[in-house]
């Protein structure tokens, strides 16, 4: 009979855990917004168990609980983003080809003293042989009281860039303001860039980006869609 009763309570935490998730598409935002409605609003303590961290665990860089106020305007971005090969490339100057990506954007540490910022890195590859075809890291930070957004980026190919613009909705479209390349760099000077982040769905993070080079005039470059993977 012991046997019986432990193997119960086993499989009701086993399935409590299994389904540990949010039950309405809205949970990651208005825990963003303010993560006191986890215990102080009964809707959302209810349908909002995952974001409000009462089942499951979720890793804190990723955790809205956990993001500060001024950069609520970018936690739709918050997660790890993965495409496998669903990345396409044009260009006039290249080949046209396909590639896999993984975009990794989080919550700085409770320690970060300075002016908040979410950190930001990208890492792409062939398809082929999986070797590494571009990565860039830096920070996603937003003008105070407004939906202003910078991000300033490192580049693999040897060009540091700082772009802004605004958040509508769901979709951040930054432009580039300053661009500095290393003096050795092979790639054309780039003129103008716009970059696009929209998110579909809850689990669907489109990416687009349009490039102006010294020949070339604005066009699409690159696009792709990810799935998130994590939290």
């Amino acid at each position: 009979m012991l046997i019986l009763l432990v193997l119960a309570v086993i499989c009701q935490v086993v399935g409590a855990q299994g389904d540990c998730r949010d039950f309405d598409n809205n949970c990651r935002d208005w825990v963003a917004v303010n993560a006191q409605a986890c215990t102080s609003t009964e809707y959302i303590k209810r349908s909002c168990r995952r974001s409000c961290g009462v089942c499951g665990s979720v890793d804190p860089k990723y955790d809205l609980r956990r993001l500060p106020s001024s950069l609520q305007p970018v936690a739709f971005l918050i997660g790890k983003w993965r495409s496998e090969h669903g990345g396409k490339a044009i260009f006039p100057t290249i080949p046209k080809f396909t590639f896999g990506e993984q975009v990794e954007i989080s919550i700085p540490d409770d320690e970060v003293t300075a002016q908040k910022a979410l950190n930001y890195t990208a890492f792409a590859w062939s398809i082929n042989d999986r070797d590494e075809l571009h990565s860039e890291s830096g920070y996603i930070s937003v003008k105070p009281n407004t939906k202003e957004v910078a991000l300033t980026t490192v580049m693999s190919n040897g060009f540091v860039t700082v772009e802004e613009g605004p958040v509508i909705g769901n979709q951040l479209r930054l432009r580039v303001r300053d661009i500095g390349r290393i003096s050795f760099s092979r790639d054309l000077p780039v003129h103008d860039l716009v970059r696009e982040w929209t998110l579909l769905d809850s689990t669907t993070l489109q990416a687009r980006l349009n490039m102006e080079t010294l020949t070339h005039g604005m066009q699409e470059h690159t696009f792709i869609r990810y799935n998130k993977i994590a939290p």
